[in-house]
């Protein structure tokens, strides 16, 4: 954890607890994470090509990057922080709409409701979700700020944003991603100081929760899915045959791999989904384990400037709001990863910059275009615009100077 002593303007009056000094930014992380950013969609439109054997998959993966770069750039030079800030309440509204939309209108595709297509483009709104979820904590603890440590009481209009992002993503039916948005603001909450009593009170009902999930929420393949973690061997032609070919895939591997377009568990089909949820099994297989080495390399990278511009941040927002995307980078990364090895049951989260789809993919563009432009609001590169009739009422006060 990072540790840190209240500066000044104890950020803003906000019971933060972010680790070490609030220091003057004088490194350029936003380079470093354009080199991690460029090596990773390289790297992933690779090795989709070798999972879609260059189908239309691959061609349309293309787009979604061309327009996921545009928004990159879009969200770290030219939309600044503060613009994010006043409008993120805005933009949980209509993410919110979208979703409740997908719930009426939504299209359905493999037994889930999740696609919604407007003026031509399909998405999943749930996608978006993560970020908004990360936004709305971040704007929440900035208009809320407290000297002392928050309690229950002082969080019900987060938990009720947070809980309604939830209720509208759960149905579709989709955990993965609502449990997704849960543990993103749950991230940033870490980072701020709350009562004890009240954790106790939070992690009593969470619990509980989990227990009337089990018996009165989660889909019957849902439960498999968690039961097939410690025993994928238990329905090895059905439930269990996923977790049971990515590991294959992935052990067949070994050191160096097969080579690009060499596994045979990608080429010869066996691997499911091998363009979506296990395309990290297609990158293992075929380029071992020293290329999955560099993956988690780059990975780790990203994450851990994203951590030190959250560190460098000049108030509770962007500090904030730096955390809850890295959260959102760190937990699909490690939770597909875990997926892909067994270690977790298999609930469709892609793998960033690797797995097809267009939501997903512009999402992370989104998220990593705007650590990108905190950065550079730490270096001072954002431009604030001078209130209308400034410049007027500096002349007038000249004119009386003289």
């Amino acid at each position: 954890m990072l540790k840190s002593r209240k500066t000044k303007s104890d950020f803003d009056g906000t019971a933060l607890s972010l680790g070490s000094d609030i220091r003057e930014s004088n490194q350029h992380y936003s380079r470093i994470l354009c080199t991690t950013f460029a090596l990773l969609v390289i790297l992933g439109l690779i090795n989709l090509y070798s999972a879609t054997d260059g189908k239309a998959f691959f061609y349309s993966q293309l787009r979604n990057a061309t327009l996921g770069i545009t928004l990159f750039f879009a969200f770290g030079w030219f939309i600044p922080p503060r613009a994010l800030n006043t409008y993120a309440y805005w933009i949980f509204g209509f993410v919110c709409a979208l979703l409740a939309f997908v719930l009426i209108l939504g299209d359905v595709a493999g037994g889930s409701q999740r696609w919604i297509e407007i003026g031509g483009f399909r998405g999943q709104p749930s996608e978006l979700a993560k970020v908004t979820a990360a936004l709305v904590t971040a704007r929440f603890f900035y208009t809320n700020k407290l000297r002392s440590a928050y309690k229950l009481s002082d969080l019900w209009l987060l938990a009720g944003m947070i809980g309604l992002i939830f209720v509208l993503i759960f149905p579709q039916p989709d955990l993965g991603t609502a449990g997704i948005c849960v543990l993103i603001a749950a991230c940033q909450i870490a980072f701020v100081q709350v009562d004890r009593k009240s954790l106790i009170i939070v992690a009593t009902t969470g619990l509980v929760l989990l227990i009337v999930a089990w018996f009165g929420l989660l889909h019957d393949y849902q439960k498999l899915r968690i039961v097939n973690l410690f025993n994928p061997g238990m329905d090895p032609g059905g439930s269990g045959y996923h977790s049971l070919q990515s590991l294959v895939a992935v052990g067949s591997g070994r050191i160096m791999g097969k080579g690009f377009m060499q596994g045979t568990q990608t080429q010869l089909q066996f691997l499911p989904e091998r363009h979506t949820d296990f395309i990290f099994s297609v990158f293992a297989e075929e380029h071992g384990f020293a290329g999955a080495l560099v993956t988690f390399v780059l990975f780790g990278a990203m994450n851990y400037v994203a951590l030190e511009i959250a560190r460098q941040a000049k108030d509770s927002f962007t500090s904030l709001l730096a955390v809850g995307l890295t959260a959102f980078l760190f937990l699909e990364f490690v939770i597909n990863a875990s997926m892909v090895l067994g270690m977790f049951p298999v609930v469709g989260i892609p793998l960033p910059l690797f797995s097809y789809g267009g939501s997903a993919y512009l999402s992370v563009c989104i998220a990593l275009g705007a650590l990108i432009a905190i950065d550079r609001e730490n270096l001072g590169l954002f431009r604030r615009v001078k209130p209308f009739g400034s410049a007027a009422v500096k002349s007038a006060t000249a004119i009386r100077g003289i």
